[in-house]
């Protein structure tokens, strides 16, 4: 008997149902929710071992996953997972692939591989629907980075056009477009001296 029950009753007692797998999507949303309340190590489980079946699942999957690896700055495992969705077979949406170059971008820019960074960024160039002044501005620091002050100050005016563009057409930050005119101005000054 347990805990003082009379053996009758343990023994008619109904068994509690398993509790059930989460499965297909929602695995995704339970990580994304343990990522929130900052428990990447949690979500990192919980992805390891899930397989979808589709492709585009796939590449959410592992794209979420190296996001919960950056979250506790394993760039080695985020950049394997964004490379996973990079290499993988055509079909995947290009959002969801510009996501992966530039995930991997910045993964390469934390442990300080300027060229892979270089690559990754100008995969998302190629692939990206709408231009955005921030990967310009990281594809510029990847250069600066490298020496290539010339094609740094390239990728700084491209983004400097884009955010005073947003400035005129949107609620853009103005402090924004200073940043990149001063960060334009210091690579213009590299330049010349080099």
């Amino acid at each position: 008997p347990a805990a003082g029950k009379p053996a009758d009753e343990v023994a008619n007692r109904t068994p509690e149902a398993p509790a059930t797998a989460i499965v297909g999507p929602e695995v995704i949303e339970q990580a994304n929710a343990l990522r929130r309340d900052g428990d990447a190590e949690g979500a990192i489980a919980l992805l390891r071992d899930y397989a979808p079946q589709s492709a585009t699942w796939q590449a959410i999957k592992r794209i979420t996953l190296a996001l919960a690896y950056v979250d506790v700055k394993d760039w080695e495992s985020a950049l394997a997972q964004y490379s996973g969705v990079i290499e993988a077979p055509a079909g995947l949406g290009p959002d969801i692939v510009a996501g992966a170059y530039l995930g991997a971008g910045q993964a390469c820019m934390a442990i300080g591989r300027y060229e892979d960074a270089v690559t990754h960024f100008e995969g998302w160039r190629r692939v990206a629907a709408e231009p955005q002044a921030g990967v310009h501005a990281q594809l510029s620091r990847a250069y600066k980075e490298l020496a290539r002050y010339e094609l740094a100050i390239e990728n700084m005016e491209a983004g400097l056009q884009l955010a005073e563009e947003e400035v005129r057409t949107s609620d853009g930050d103005p402090r924004v477009v200073m940043y990149y005119r001063n960060q334009l101005a210091e690579l213009r000054r590299l330049a010349a001296e080099q």
